[in-house]
């Protein structure tokens, strides 16, 4: 079994990134417009900082946008096999732990990945 930490995750979001990866699933304008509002300047007392790298909490879409990152991550960590051989197929979508047959359980050496917020657990064969 391995436990990691994906430390950081909501600072290290590129917004330039994050902007090319949300116009696959929304509309461009909200793509835009989601992207845009982290990427504004703060002002605290007599300090200003402009926001260019990472997701500020708190906002409007900070939710989805830290969800749809983590599902990209969980990709790019699993690849594109492995991740629907676990999920299943779109129609018959698999149970919780469990595979379709035996030879698609055997047939890679992750048996199990759970992702909770940045908490990342594989368990190998």
């Amino acid at each position: 079994m391995m436990q990691s930490i994906l430390e950081k995750m909501y600072e290290k979001v590129d917004i330039t990134l994050l902007n090319r990866l949300l116009r696959l699933v929304v509309d461009h304008n909200l793509a835009d417009y989601m992207s845009a509002k982290n990427n504004v300047p703060i002002a605290y007392k007599d300090m200003l900082h402009t926001n260019s790298y990472g997701i500020i909490r708190g906002l409007q879409f900070s939710s989805f946008i830290v969800q749809y990152y983590g599902l990209i991550l969980d990709l790019l960590m699993l690849g594109l096999t492995r991740a629907s051989e676990l999920a299943g197929p779109p129609n018959v979508p698999n149970e919780w732990l469990s595979f379709q047959n035996k030879a698609i359980e055997t047939r890679h050496p992750i048996r199990l990945y759970c992702r909770y917020i940045d908490k990342l657990f594989i368990l190998f064969k």
